[in-house]
């Protein structure tokens, strides 16, 4: 629901903007976010801090009544990741590496484990420039550009990154551990 949601929000807001005012689509938003978050009762505490950034943002932008807090969450939220891959590095508990745990269907041995941790650095560099993106698209007023980065554009920059990653990984990494 989460990637489902981040691909529709700006296009929503976007689009419901030229059609109703902001009180409305704050509302709108507000609700949409609510009943994510009543859909997530079974989850864990993590995944419902995003419809609550959205449901407290809607509530901020229905009082202030200004598209900018609208069009900030995205920055936000970008914003949040960064940190969290830059605290988990820091705390020398990967977030990447936990995920890279979870998932792998065979044990990763400790070289991989350190590969692993030290790549969380280069998803911080990504994440950053992720979020400076939204920084400087925040500041522009073609609304275009946010349209599109907020809800696609930056799912490429994430998957070109992977792309890299894995390349990385096959050709330098496990050559030269194996080699």
């Amino acid at each position: 629901m989460q990637i489902l949601f981040s691909l529709l929000y700006a296009p929503l807001v976007f689009f419901s903007l030229q059609y109703f005012d902001i009180k409305s689509v704050s509302i709108f938003v507000f609700f949409i976010s609510l009943l994510w978050f009543s859909l997530l009762k079974n989850k864990k505490a993590f995944s419902a801090l995003f419809p609550l950034f959205y449901i407290f943002f809607s509530f901020f932008a229905f009082f202030t009544e200004e598209f900018f807090v609208l069009k900030s969450l995205p920055l936000l939220l970008s914003s949040l990741f960064s940190g969290v891959i830059l605290f988990s590095y820091l705390q020398k508990k990967s977030i990447i590496l936990y995920f890279a745990e979870k998932f792998s269907k065979t044990p990763i041995t400790q070289e991989e484990k350190a590969y692993i941790h030290n790549s969380t650095l280069f998803w911080f560099l990504i994440a950053l420039i992720n979020t400076l993106v939204h920084l400087k698209l925040l500041r522009e007023s073609n609304l275009h550009f946010w349209l599109y980065y907020s809800s696609i554009g930056w799912y490429f920059l994430f998957i070109g990154a992977g792309v890299l990653q894995f390349l990385h990984r096959r050709y330098i990494f496990l050559r030269r551990s194996h080699g």
